[in-house]
């Protein structure tokens, strides 16, 4: 029969950042959950995907550092730097984000000079997105950390085998679910 772990022993210490104890919450290294039988949940594609997930976003967190930007403000950035004037609900929809969800993450862009929204000059329900000069410079700071980031996740799966998982990923995604 397998050992429980106490809840307890898997809990991110108290002195950890908001965004780190998010980020590494399940993420305990396999000798912290040894004693249990994970044999079901590791054969199945949520699970797994949810785990691998985990592991890039950490790997992300530990490569932005200083920078102090999550994975979702990164994406927004990027989508606005290569779509200047985008609206909020454009932007939430490419980042298959709740649009209520995006107005804090551009206000907290905002509040460090990195974005700013303007009204469209053709309707005036929808606020135009752009990064300012900071955040142009941030974003390409980013994408240097990032680009480190993905060539050493991606050298874990090999050339081939990276390719092929990205095309399968993107099959979930885009493929229609049949009944």
């Amino acid at each position: 029969m397998a050992r429980k772990t106490s809840a307890r022993a898997l809990k991110i210490p108290k002195g950890s950042q908001a965004l780190g104890r998010k980020l590494t919450a399940g993420t305990e290294k396999r000798s912290e959950t040894e004693g249990l039988d994970l044999s079901y949940l590791e054969g199945t594609l949520g699970y797994s995907i949810r785990r691998a997930q985990m592991a890039v976003f950490q790997d992300i967190f530990q490569s932005f550092g200083e920078l102090a930007v999550t994975t979702v403000q990164f994406s927004v950035l990027a989508v606005v730097a290569d779509n200047p004037g985008t609206n909020q609900a454009e932007l939430a929809l490419a980042l298959g984000v709740e649009r209520p969800r995006i107005v804090p993450i551009l206000d907290a862009l905002e509040a460090r000079g990195l974005a700013i929204r303007e009204p469209s000059p053709h309707d005036r329900r929808h606020r135009l997105i752009y990064l300012t000069g900071e955040g142009q410079a941030l974003l390409q700071q980013l994408k240097k950390r990032f680009a480190v980031h993905q060539q050493r996740m991606l050298d874990r799966l090999g050339e081939e085998s990276a390719d092929a998982f990205l095309a399968k990923l993107w099959s979930l995604v885009t493929t229609p679910r049949s009944s």
